[in-house]
């Protein structure tokens, strides 16, 4: 990873304040302990959240012809922003808060053994939920624990051919569901950045380039992530993006699926094209499935979490364009 951006001291107020009055706004305790977080809500949430966007073979989405002005939907984590090693160290704390660090690994430290920043880079790929990045280091810890000349630790393919089903293993074992893991991971996120807000933005690492080129971009910005939106506002307030508003960046449970998103920021607009950047193909070749999404053009982030298998796939899909990130500036500004 390169060296984090640095704030000026205007910059780091203006970022801790937006913190501060995010975290006052959006922090509830519950019952349980655990914080549920009321995160705002947008007019697609509520109006289209909950059911499919009808449409016909005369009513599909068009692009207006004349618009001048294009939309850009952006992914975050490995598009916009690295933040692999500050997941993994959240996700380390996670574990240690749920008492689910197995074995003899020392929990009375702040941040894990660097193999597992190694192991958890390999596997970020297949992540496609952030609270399932705890679940995955757990189940590394566990599998490092109990291996032995016999019976070795399962390897990352092998992980990742028994994803979903050691996710769903490992909840039952403790005896956790999403929400916990959600609250949960969110609040260590909330604690990090309440007794150390530089070294949380520090640890996020904005791929060169990315912040410039979105201010400058010609047509209009969102942003689409899995991270709670608190947390990737702060980081894009951060890196010096001032042109995309809150309202434009769609996090946890602000949204059903990125599709929709793009389906719902179509309607709204009468955009002449809409262009959408993401670094997960899975993620792409389901959005390629869908009628709605007929006039958008995809881009696969060739930097982020993306495989060489991933990638190939998409060299041979007509509609995508795997993108390398010395080209990404030139694809949204003119």
């Amino acid at each position: 990873m390169g060296s984090p951006l640095r704030m000026t001291s205007s910059l780091r107020g203006a970022a801790v304040s937006f913190v501060a009055t995010a975290l006052a706004a959006t922090r509830q305790p519950t019952a349980t302990g655990f914080l549920t977080n009321h995160l705002p809500r947008s007019s697609f949430h509520s109006s289209h959240a909950d059911r499919q966007i009808r449409y016909n073979s005369e009513s599909k989405l068009k692009m207006a012809s004349d618009s001048t002005k294009s939309l850009f939907l952006f992914d975050f984590d490995g598009v916009v922003c690295d933040s692999c090693n500050e997941c993994t160290v959240s996700a380390w704390r996670t574990c240690k808060i749920l008492k689910a660090i197995p074995g003899d690994f020392d929990v009375n430290q702040d941040t894990p053994p660097q193999w597992l920043f190694e192991k958890m880079r390999e596997i970020r790929p297949a992540i496609e939920v952030g609270w399932q990045i705890p679940v995955l280091l757990s189940v590394f810890l566990d599998e490092q624990a109990n291996s032995s000349p016999s019976s070795p630790a399962l390897s990352v393919p092998e992980v990742l051919d028994r994803y979903e089903q050691l996710v769903e293993e490992w909840l039952k074992k403790y005896d956790l569901t999403e929400k916990d893991m959600i609250d949960t991971f969110g609040q260590v996120r909330d604690d990090w950045i309440a007794q150390d807000m530089d070294s949380w933005l520090e640890i996020n690492t904005f791929y060169n380039g990315i912040a410039q080129a979105i201010n400058e971009c010609d047509g209009e910005t969102v942003l689409v992530t899995t991270k709670q939106q608190r947390f990737a506002a702060a980081l894009v307030r951060h890196a010096g993006v001032t042109s995309m508003p809150d309202d434009s960046i769609y996090g946890l449970g602000m949204y059903k699926s990125k599709a929709d998103v793009i389906v719902d920021r179509m309607e709204q607009g009468g955009y002449k094209s809409a262009h959408f950047f993401e670094d997960r193909y899975p993620t792409i070749a389901k959005a390629l499935n869908d009628d709605r999404l007929e006039n958008v053009k995809f881009y696969l982030c060739s930097w982020g979490y993306v495989t060489e298998n991933e990638l190939q796939l998409a060299s041979g899909e007509p509609r995508v364009k795997v993108l390398k990130l010395e080209d990404f500036a030139a694809s949204i500004v003119t």
